[in-house]
């Protein structure tokens, strides 16, 4: 019982005597090296995210860019084929006008002066 007594006297002077945990520079270091190790993976993952967003944005701007430049080929051979038809057209209008002024032309006569005045 003795024995017992002093164990339980014992126990209860080091539970009481447990120092405290101290913050020593050493954690107090290592806290914010690992806060910012965690900053920097933040901006390193948001930076992928940005990257990824503007390699996509590229990679939909070239495509873009290349659908607008055939539409705007097919567009300037359509116009450009009907600017020949057209060319074409009034040529033909400008040939047959000719011919019809001439044929015109040639058809009137000169009209005679029935109504001359009479010397009195």
């Amino acid at each position: 019982m003795v024995r017992t007594g002093l164990l339980l006297l014992l126990a209860a002077a080091c539970a009481r005597n447990a120092p405290e945990p101290r913050q020593s520079e050493a954690l107090e270091r290592s806290a914010r090296m690992l806060r910012q190790l965690e900053r920097l993976e933040a901006d390193l993952h948001q930076g992928d995210a940005e990257t990824s967003t503007y390699s996509e944005l590229v990679r939909r701007h070239t495509r873009t860019e290349q659908m607008a430049c055939k539409v705007t080929d097919e567009h300037v051979l359509e116009i450009s084929r009907l600017a020949a038809v057209q060319e074409a057209r009034m040529q033909a209008r400008r040939e047959e006008r000719g011919k019809k002024r001439k044929v015109v032309a040639m058809a009137r006569t000169r009209p005679s002066r029935p109504f001359a005045r009479q010397p009195n």
